[in-house]
């Protein structure tokens, strides 16, 4: 299981949260017992940077997001191996940049290196290495990361916690909106229910969160989009409880080598899109 979670996840009001690493924990923590191997993908390491150099609003030069992310990342790993650690866990800090999965020898090993983590029982959390990523290389938002890193490692399933419970009619929310349970075919008239929101401490957007859904859907991955700041929602989404939107898979997951022809062919429409 991949599960990314955004920094609208980790803050309340503008600032980092620790508590809300903690309530992760907790909810993954009955996975782990299980026996299935978890991948977190957390975003963070800016807006809690943000938080210690008592910053209000997001910087937009490449020096001063590099300098927030290397204040904030030592904390968050900190955050995160306290709280694990605490169940009877520990983690490794596993930082990426786009180049590390464009080259084919590097994101052999990265995955070699995932799967021997998972194999000492412990729990991998991965972001981008914002402190070396520049324009050129870095992903841009966790979304796509944990989208390539379902694809890299096979995933059977990719869990997006957010700031909203899913997708949304014409994307508006609220009493009387009305919530899409299931997306059966993803094709264009699906960013249609999109308006994007974002804040002072956040990247992506619903837009940026369907793009990487797409990615795994026509990889046959599976992929929940919910709300990471609702109590339990980890497990109601695995009893089948009517929360998130859940994107069913074009097709059955594919065996041996097919996952690298999807993850090299997602790749190369990433970076045309990023030269555009």
């Amino acid at each position: 299981m991949v599960i990314k979670v955004g920094t609208s996840v980790l803050a309340q009001d503008g600032l980092f949260d620790r508590a809300a690493v903690d309530a992760l924990a907790r909810q993954i923590t009955p996975f782990l017992k299980k026996g299935i191997h978890v991948c977190v993908v957390s975003s963070g390491a800016i807006g809690a940077g943000m938080t210690l150099l008592k910053l209000r609003k997001r910087p937009d030069q490449m020096e001063q997001l590099q300098g927030a992310a290397a204040v904030g990342q030592r904390y968050l790993m900190q955050c995160y191996e306290e709280a694990f650690s605490r169940k009877g866990y520990s983690t490794a800090q596993v930082l990426l940049t786009w180049d590390d999965l464009a080259s084919p020898k590097r994101f052999l090993n990265a995955k070699r290196t995932l799967r021997q983590i998972h194999r000492w029982g412990v729990v991998p959390i991965v972001n981008e290495n914002d402190t070396v990523a520049t324009d050129e290389i870095r992903f841009g938002d966790n979304d796509r990361l944990s989208s390539l890193l379902a694809i890299l490692m096979e995933a059977d399933v990719l869990v997006v916690l957010s700031n909203t419970d899913g997708l949304y009619l014409d994307g508006k929310r609220g009493s009387e909106a009305h919530r899409i349970k299931m997306v059966t075919g993803f094709d264009g008239s699906v960013f249609k229910h999109v308006q994007d929101k974002k804040t002072e401490v956040t990247v992506g957007g619903m837009k940026a969160k369907l793009r990487s859904v797409r990615m795994c859907v026509e990889s046959g991955i599976p992929v929940f989009i919910a709300d990471g700041r609702r109590p339990g929602v980890l497990k109601e989404l695995f009893e089948g409880r009517d929360v998130g939107t859940f994107f069913m898979p074009e097709r059955k997951g594919r065996k041996g080598g097919a996952w690298l022809h999807d993850l090299v062919r997602h790749l190369g429409a990433e970076r045309e899109r990023a030269d555009s």
